[in-house]
């Protein structure tokens, strides 16, 4: 690090400490943030490089902003990030990226190549918790410090990240400072700049003393001076550092009182003209282009080779205005090069500017480094002598290096910069460029979550087209209004009536444009309400025709996409598993990978769907690719997809693992739809548990989560409060269903969820009207298999609903012959629900009048269960099976259990029950006295029965537990019963399997045991003791 000279320490001392304190903090792994304040040239960034000067125990990571507009977004973090790289070595820091690298490598290119990454205002916000974390990472191995200079230049971006790394409360070995120009901050930066101030430790740097100015004349001369010399330099300069330098150099006499800025100025203008007049011209080409000299650039603007250029400048380093600075000649301060660049004739810089662009795009050419938007700033600022194209030509590329960066702000502000400027230079824009303009803006604005800036832009942008009669520019308008979105399920007449308008104007006279708004209009409509859906079919068939003819693979790719979303209904799984076939191919000629795993993903969904076993490799292929891209986004995809598959195969315990994983990292990367995939993963996942509380306490959930689909959510409430013994609920939940009276409307991806979970509760409740509506609608799907969404959650076979539904209505051969085709799809999918589909078509198989009994007849039961019957021997466990399947899903503690007929001991009773029928009998009594209080109005009466009221639940629940439930007590009691029926049961399972193994099987299956015993089968059994 360069180290600066002594004397610009002078009158620093405590604010040295206080810096010094700051970087020893990291040491401790004591987060940190420091800002330096103060006016041009008070010496900040010279205090900040004496500080650091000595910290060779810390890695450091510096980076300076530069004028707005000059540089791309992020542009102070890249040099810095970059550098840190370059300081703990490349190896270090790609371990401590881990997955995030790619998306890590949009700010510090030197991590490599740069990661698909999502172009949005949530994918801006991934990538600066990931570049926050990846500090940490660093810090702790060995203390960071990041120092970023020129604040008051800070981009958009940039003061984001800052404002994230800054923010952050975990502790970490990470310092960061920061200086800035209090007095330049502009209006936009102010209020967020002054609330990082307040969350840092801050040293204002003011001008020094009288007595430290005149020991800094004194080391800057060389030589004692005169006081009064001294103290008419402290006069002027106000003990401002650099001023007083650069009035000591010159020789304080001689100067007219003026302001001292202007005085400086006037000092630094009376030392460039001492210089050779080659060395002045050299000097103000270079001030205009940037802090920097380079010299080929120079070279080509002032017809000279780049060594004369060298050489020239070089006579500039004694006189202080440039300095060596690894290896290149640069200004020596910011103020040295304004003032040189202020002073250059306003009539000759534009055609400066046009000279230095031009020069600046050869050097790019060479393969030279050059930011796009500074050549965009030189061509901007030559618009007055020509340039036009190039300045609009380098305002969208400057945008799109930015809008890769997720620099969304800078690259709107790209665009808003240059149509600025063409207006300020009495120009127009040429229709098709400010079309380009325009929709390049809108496209960046609603990537940056703007979406109403972006349609004014867009609106702009066809009244344009209109004007000019340009039909292309006209469909380009229309198919950004159509990429903008719209809310699922809501009238979109306007955004229909302007594609509709641009495809009359666009006819058939440019086939690709055409195909494009044709899959345009049929999606739109499609996703509309379902009035309007009728007309998608034959517009996205007309666009796939269209597409096929242009052979152009982006038209093709988007045609089949409208296509398979008009297909994406139950009945029509096959031809989309066509569709997503032709996807996949397209894909995978196009090399994109992430569009790749897109349609891989879309056709192991149409496959299932089909009932299909080739949805497997399709899956394997998708999550292969997603795992090789490895971005966190992907691997969200992966986890909740693996989820999916452990679900539908049955292993619970690996998918509640991986549900609550996914939902993490969603939760982390701020995954849009992570709330609704981690609820349809759940339903499935408690209604495979099958427990009452579980089911009934999702059931509610359901209702508070789908607001937006309310028949959906009563559907699913109403068939999760069947399976948990609620059939009240279930009744209350069905008729809301009723009242909706939409169901039938409706056959988005929900619809296999709601169809199912409906026809349970309509079973469940012998409502034989429902399920023959319900049995009409799901029939003809028998072939096909449900799934949520694109591969999140199975919903099971629709043959196995139908079936359900037959045997509800007493058609039990239709029901087999369903059941039986729902078997086999779940054998060929390898579905666990293959062990419910059988129970329900042995229930069907069994003789009328009895499917399935115990009955004791003596020292033997007799059971019968799937048609066959036997004879079973006595034992306690068949007493308690007895007891738990007679009331399907009732809780049975253990010590009721123990206390039935045939008990050997008597372990007592844990509460009086006596007392509790009483409570009870109370708290029914209350209820009704309420009503008649209520029909009264008697207030008074209805105060004291509900203190009464509350007083006995209070109590109810002290002596119980939850729900009226005897409370288990931790008493060797309790745990001996337990074991001894777990024991025991367990035992008459397995004696039943023997000569009955499909009651053995199901009886396995679906009695839980534990301190609470319970039956959870949907077999009814008579039973008799």
């Amino acid at each position: 690090m360069d180290r600066p000279p002594r004397e610009a320490l002078i009158g620093r001392d405590d604010a040295l400490a206080r810096i010094t304190r700051a970087v020893a903090s990291a040491r401790h792994h004591a987060r940190g943030t420091l800002l330096v304040s103060g006016a041009a040239g008070m010496g900040k960034t010279a205090l900040l490089r004496t500080a650091l000067a000595g910290a060779g125990d810390v890695d450091q990571a510096w980076g300076t902003c530069v004028e707005a507009g000059n540089a791309p977004g992020y542009w102070p973090w890249t040099q810095a990030l970059n550098g840190l790289v370059r300081g703990v070595g490349f190896d270090r820091a790609r371990a401590a990226a881990a997955d995030d690298r790619g998306l890590l490598a949009t700010i510090s290119t030197a991590l490599g190549e740069q990661g698909p990454a999502e172009q949005s205002d949530r994918g801006r916000l991934l990538l600066l918790d990931a570049t926050a974390a990846w500090l940490d990472a660093l810090a702790a191995v060995r203390p960071v410090v990041v120092v970023l200079d020129d604040l008051q230049w800070l981009d958009d971006s940039s003061l984001a990240l800052l404002e994230r790394v800054v923010q952050d409360a975990r502790p970490a070995a990470l310092c960061v400072l920061g200086a800035f120009r209090h007095d330049e901050v502009p209006r936009s930066l102010q209020a967020r700049l002054t609330a990082l101030v307040a969350r840092a430790q801050h040293v204002h740097l003011t001008g020094l003393d009288r007595s430290s100015a005149a020991l800094l004349v004194q080391g800057t001369v060389g030589r004692p001076v005169p006081e009064e010399t001294t103290a008419a330099i402290y006069r002027r300069a106000g003990g401002h550092p650099l001023f007083t330098r650069e009035l000591a150099l010159a020789g304080a006499d001689g100067l007219p009182e003026a302001q001292v800025p202007a005085a400086v100025r006037e000092v630094i203008g009376r030392r460039l003209r001492t210089l050779p007049a080659e060395t002045q011209e050299v000097l103000r080409v270079a001030a205009l282009t940037g802090s920097t000299v380079l010299p080929d650039v120079v070279a080509v603007v002032t017809g000279r080779t780049p060594a004369a250029v060298q050489d020239a400048a070089a006579e500039a380093v004694p006189a202080g205005m440039l300095l060596w600075h690894a290896g290149r000649l640069r200004f020596a301060h910011d103020l040295f090069r304004e003032s040189i660049a202020a002073d250059v004739d306003a009539a000759s810089r534009p055609a400066l500017h046009l000279a230095i662009g031009s020069a600046l795009e050869s050097r790019v050419e060479r393969g030279g480094d050059v930011a796009a938007s500074e050549l965009a700033r030189h061509f901007r600022a030559a618009l007055s002598c020509g340039g036009l194209d190039h300045a609009v030509s380098w305002a969208l590329r400057a945008a799109e290096v930015d809008r890769s960066a997720l620099a969304l702000t800078e690259a709107a502000m790209q665009l808003r910069r240059l149509r600025g400027a063409v207006a300020d230079a009495g120009l127009a824009l040429p229709e098709d460029r400010l079309l380009d303009v325009l929709l390049a803006e809108a496209d960046v604005l609603a990537r940056s979550g703007r979406p109403s800036d972006a349609r004014g832009l867009v609106r702009a942008a066809r009244a344009a087209a209109d004007q000019a009669g340009d039909a292309v520019g006209t469909t380009r308008a229309a198919l950004a209004a159509a990429a903008l979105g719209s809310r699922f399920a809501t009238r979109r007449d306007d955004l229909v009536a302007e594609l509709e308008s641009a495809l009359a104007s666009v006819g058939d006279v440019n086939p690709a444009l055409e195909a494009r708004l044709t899959a345009a209009l049929a999606r739109e409509l499609q996703h509309s309400v379902p009035e309007q859906r009728s007309r998608a079919g034959p517009l996205s068939e007309r666009a796939l025709l269209l597409g096929r003819a242009t052979e152009d693979p982006e038209v093709m790719m988007a045609c089949l996409l409208a296509r398979h979303d008009v297909l994406w209904t139950p009945s029509e799984s096959a031809r989309r598993a066509e569709v997503t076939s032709e996807l996949v191919a397209l894909t995978q000629r196009s090399g994109d990978r992430e569009r790749q795993a897109e349609a891989l993903l879309l056709q192991a969904t149409a496959l299932l769907e089909a009932g299909s076993a080739a949805f497997e490799p399709a899956l394997e292929a998708c999550l292969e690719v997603l795992t090789a891209l490895g971005q966190p986004r992907h691997l969200y995809i992966v986890e909740t997809r693996r989820a999916c598959l452990a679900l539908m195969r049955g292993d619970l315990e690996e998918a509640a693992v991986r549900i609550e994983d996914a939902a993490a990292l969603g939760d982390r990367l701020r995954e849009p739809d992570t709330g609704n995939v981690h609820m349809s993963q759940r339903l499935e996942l408690v209604r495979a548990h099958r427990v009452p509380e579980e089911l009934t306490t999702f059931a509610r959930e359901a209702v508070g989560h789908w607001t937006g689909a309310p028949v959906h959510a009563h559907a699913v409430a109403a068939g999760f409060c069947a399976r948990g013994g609620d059939l009240d609920g279930a009744r209350h939940h069905v008729a809301a269903v009723h009242d909706l009276g939409t169901w039938r409307a409706d056959r988005s991806y929900l619809w296999s969820v709601f169809v199912r979970e409906l026809s349970y509760a309509a079973a469940a409740l012998g409502d034989v009207e429902l399920c023959t509506e319900l049995l009409e609608e799901v029939r003809p799907l028998a072939g096909r298999c449900g799934m949520n969404g694109a591969f999140v959650a199975f919903a099971g076979c629709h043959a196995h609903t139908a079936g359900r539904l037959a045997a509800a209505v007493g058609d039990d051969s239709l029901a087999r012959t369903l059941l039986e085709e729902a078997c086999s799809a779940y054998e060929r999918l390898g579905a666990a629900a293959l062990a419910q589909a059988r129970e329900d078509m042995a229930a069907c198989a069994a003789p009328s009048g009895r499917a399935a009994s115990l009955i004791r007849r003596g020292p033997v039961w007799e059971v019968a269960f799937a048609g066959r019957t036997a004879a079973v021997g006595h034992s306690k466990g068949l007493q308690d099976i007895a007891t738990l399947v007679r009331h399907p899903r009732r809780e049975v503690h253990v010590l009721d259990l123990v206390a039935s007929p045939g008990r050997s001991e008597s372990v007592g009773e844990v509460v009086d029950r006596t007392g509790l029928d009483l409570y009870r009998s109370r708290l029914a009594d209350l209820s009704e006295e309420r009503l008649q209080a209520g029909e009264d109005g008697d207030a008074a009466r209805l105060r004291a029965v509900d203190e009464e009221h509350e007083s006995l639940v209070a109590e109810l629940q002290r002596v119980t537990g939850l729900g009226g439930r005897p409370r288990t007590f931790a008493n060797r009691a309790v745990e001996r019963a337990r074991k001894a029926v777990t024991a025991r049961i367990r035992d008459a399972v397995r004696h039943l399997d023997d000569v009955m193994p499909e009651a053995g099987a199901h009886l396995d299956r679906y009695v839980v045991t534990g301190v609470r015993c319970r039956y959870l089968g949907d077999q009814h059994w008579d039973v008799n003791c």
